[in-house]
Formats: C-alpha cells, sequence, structure tokens
C-alpha cells in the first residue's frame, strides 16, 4: 500500500511541475498597432505577432467599424511566404484569416500579414477605432495549441469635412468677410466730415479798403 502511495504522490509531482511549466511559459503577443490615418486614405495595417517559436498555422477572425473602414486586400510577408493562406471577407465589417504550412516558422515581433483598408470619406470629426478579435488559434508544428495574449492599440482617423461642407464654409467666410468691409466703409463715411471742393482751395487774399484821412485844421 505505501508503494502505491508512492507512485500516486509521484506522478502527482510529475503533474504538478508540468503544469508549473506551462503556466511559466512565456505567452504569444497578438499586437495591433497604433496609426494615424485620414479621410480617403487607403494605408496599410500590420497583424504583428511576437514570441511564437514555431508557428505552423493560425486562425484568426477580427471585425472592424466598415462604416468607417473598407476592406481591400492582404498580402503575406516574408515571414509567412511558406504558408497558405485563405481570407474570407464577405461579411462587411468581419475578416477570417487562416493560414498554415507543413513546417514551422519562428515569428518575433514580425507582421504574418498585411491587411489593406481605405478610410471612408467624410468624416467631420476625429474618431477612434479598434479592430476586435473574436477568435483566435495558434498551433505549433508538433500540433501544440499556443497560449496567447492581447495588445490591441487603436486606430486614429483624422476629422476632415467634405468640399461640399468645405465650400459652404468658405461660401460663410467670404459673406461675412464683405459684410465686416461694408460696416467699416460705413462707419467711415458717418464718422468723417463731407468736405466740398471748395473748400480745400486756397483761401482768398482779402485786400484792405483804402481809409479816407481827415484833414487836420
Amino acid at each position: 500500500m505505501r508503494h502505491l502511495y508512492a507512485i500516486f504522490f509521484g506522478c502527482f509531482l510529475l503533474i504538478l511541475s508540468s503544469s508549473n511549466a506551462f503556466t511559466s511559459e512565456k505567452k504569444a503577443q497578438l499586437i495591433f498597432p497604433e496609426i494615424t490615418v485620414e479621410p480617403g486614405q487607403e494605408f496599410k495595417y500590420p497583424i504583428v505577432l511576437d514570441n511564437v517559436p514555431n508557428m505552423a498555422g493560425i486562425k484568426l477572425a477580427l471585425t472592424y467599424e466598415n462604416n468607417l473602414l473598407t476592406y481591400t486586400r492582404s498580402e503575406k510577408t516574408k515571414t509567412t511566404a511558406s504558408l497558405m493562406h485563405i481570407v474570407n471577407d464577405k461579411k462587411p465589417g468581419k475578416l477570417v484569416i487562416v493560414m498554415a504550412g507543413a513546417r514551422g516558422v519562428p515569428v518575433n515581433n514580425q507582421s504574418v500579414m498585411d491587411l489593406y483598408f481605405k478610410v471612408n470619406s467624410p468624416i467631420p470629426e476625429t474618431v477612434d477605432t479598434k479592430f476586435k478579435v473574436i477568435e483566435i488559434q495558434l498551433m505549433s508544428d508538433t500540433l501544440k495549441e499556443l497560449a496567447y495574449e492581447f495588445n490591441i492599440s487603436p486606430v486614429h482617423i483624422k476629422g476632415f469635412p467634405s468640399s461640399e461642407t468645405q465650400k459652404n464654409i468658405s461660401t460663410t467666410t467670404n459673406q461675412q468677410q464683405n459684410i465686416a468691409k461694408t460696416s467699416a466703409t460705413n462707419a467711415e463715411k458717418i464718422v468723417s466730415p463731407t468736405i466740398s471742393k471748395s473748400s480745400l482751395s486756397e483761401p482768398k487774399k482779402i485786400t484792405p479798403k483804402s481809409i479816407p484821412q481827415k484833414t487836420l485844421k
């Protein structure tokens, strides 16, 4: 019986040590970098992974605000050139990315895929938007599922009014300037006295009349 307890206790310690080794293992990092864009601009958005020793597969489903952004295309990077990939973009506002290969590739703070979006316009006010990850699976070349953490930063979109709005603003500004000029001109007419041209001519010389002298007696 004591021998059985010793075996059981030894197995328990082995399981406990394996569990501690797994929890102390550094997790993979999924990084969505911070970026600033403008309405009408097409930009590249990299999906960055860090601390992935041998990535043989990834499934990533994410959502974005399609009223602000429009997905246009995607490209693999040099890091994942050997992997096959599929991007499902049938549903606006959602992307499902699947990549897989026979051999794993090490990924250390590198982009595994570049997504391209176009910023919708007009966007009158500055706004921030974030991608949301709704599903992710990372697999090593030993078919082991890797633990991960998120680091998602916002996309800053600068506000920029439409051309029609800008035209209206410019027209209003010109009207206000014309009104100000007219008011200033009228004020000058009221304050300044009216001076005739004759008043500006040289004054006439006044010749004194000859005064008759009285005869002294």
